[in-house]
């Protein structure tokens, strides 16, 4: 491989690195971080190449470089280990594959030029590159932000998948596809086609699994809130009968002169009307059901609450995702409460716009010791329903783009989230 074909091919990954990895860095940075993994993966491969080639340089300068690109993978993923292997597998496989066709189409039809080779390759490789992002991209990034477990069989064999990919184009570029046999490579083309298909399709499945169950949960909070009304207009309605009794109580009460009698009485009829009054949050509807729900259930549990609200009628968060954010949180922090052991306990909630950004603060009484695991709750209680609750937290705040936090201080648990407006 010529000085000018390897100059080329490391900042090509590079920037597949940039385009695939969802990073935890800013855009900048992590071109930085790329870009400095290319130019040290270009002065290996410049390096080795002084000292050795043929067989040894290529196996030598494929384990270095290739061990560099996943390094600066897991580096800059702010993804699961699962998803992030997936994806670097899927990339390996699929720039292999490239290499071995410009090897075939080279040795069919410029007798095995090196040089016709490396541009095959490289205008392969970037117009691939170019098709994901202009066409797949974006639907891949929904995919991703949607579908939060599951990945570790798909890893498993994305792994196997790579492991053989790298033996077949190996070998046959150690003897620069000379007298190679096409058939296996075009029948591991052919599994690997089939075998992503069945991936894809079952994330798809997957993917439809978690939004019908956002869906479900919006539709069972609703359910609630319909409860919730009834249970008010039941109170309001028995109020309304009784009116004419109170007014004959206050009637009597004034045609004796017995004014303090009076007043004890309005004030005891006053809070009966404010307790039967439903309590809106809000302007919000979906915020506004979800809060009273969940408030409501909260006061059944003998949960102190103080909700401070301040947030527009259109938060720019979608009715499903906004749904699986806070009836999650408040869930969770429910829970909190009730294994917490003890006595007095409460849950406070802040929301509002800040810097163009919805934030939710939700802080609840908690055990004295929470373990967390990739910043996220580890005990028993949130373990039992990560797969649904805070992994369906996970999904709906990385689709917007957002932040987010849980830390445990002194028997208090805080989750804080911070999302930007889709308009």
């Amino acid at each position: 491989m010529s000085p000018l074909a390897i100059s080329i091919l490391y900042p090509l990954h590079g920037a597949a690195v940039v385009l695939l990895c969802r990073s935890r860095f800013d855009k900048k940075k992590t071109w930085n971080i790329c870009m400095g993994a290319a130019l040290l993966q270009v002065v290996v491969a410049q390096a080795l190449f002084a000292v050795v080639q043929g067989k040894v340089w290529i196996y030598g300068v494929f384990s270095i470089t290739f061990l560099i690109l996943m390094a600066e993978a897991f580096y800059l993923s702010a993804e699961n280990f699962p998803k992030t292997m997936f994806l670097a597998m899927t990339y390996v496989q699929a720039f292999l594959i490239v290499a071995f066709l410009a090897g075939l189409l080279s040795n069919w039809l410029f007798r095995g030029a090196l040089g016709a080779s490396s541009c095959i390759r490289t205008v392969l490789h970037i117009s691939g590159l170019l098709v994901y992002g202009i066409f797949f991209k974006e639907k891949f990034e929904e995919v991703r932000s949607d579908v939060i477990t599951g990945w570790w069989p798909m890893c498993v064999l994305s792994i196997f998948y790579t492991i053989y990919v790298i033996y077949i184009t190996l070998t046959a570029q150690a003897v620069y596809f000379r007298d190679v046999d096409a058939v296996p490579f075009l029948l591991l083309l052919v599994a690997i086609i089939t075998g992503y298909g069945v991936i894809f399709h079952t994330i798809h499945y997957m993917r439809e699994a978690a939004l019908n169950s956002q869906i479900e949960q919006h539709q069972a909070i609703l359910l609630k809130k319909l409860e919730i009304m009834e249970e008010s207009e039941e109170a309001a309605r028995r109020l309304r009968h009784d009116f004419k009794h109170h007014i004959r109580n206050i009637t009597e009460y004034a045609r004796m002169g017995q004014t303090e009698e009076i007043l004890h009485y309005l004030g005891e009829y006053k809070e009966e009307v404010e307790n039967t009054a439903r309590q809106r949050f809000c302007a919000n509807p979906v915020i506004d059901n979800v809060m009273a729900v969940y408030g409501s259930q909260a006061h059944r549990e003998g949960i102190e609450t103080e909700f401070v609200i301040t947030t527009d009628s259109d938060a720019g968060i979608g009715a499903v995702d906004m749904v699986a954010i806070l009836a999650n949180l408040m869930e969770n922090a429910i829970h909190g409460c009730q294994e917490s052991g003890k006595e007095h306990t409460w849950i406070r909630v802040q929301m509002g716009m800040k810097a163009g950004k919805l934030l939710i603060v939700v802080e609840n009484t908690c055990r004295e010791e929470i373990t967390f695991k990739d910043g996220l709750p580890n005990q028993p209680g949130f373990r039992h329903r990560k797969g649904i609750g805070i992994s369906s937290i996970v999904r709906s705040v990385e689709k917007y783009g957002g932040d987010m936090d849980f830390r445990s201080e002194n028997g208090r648990f805080i989750s804080r989230i911070i999302i930007g407006r889709q308009d």
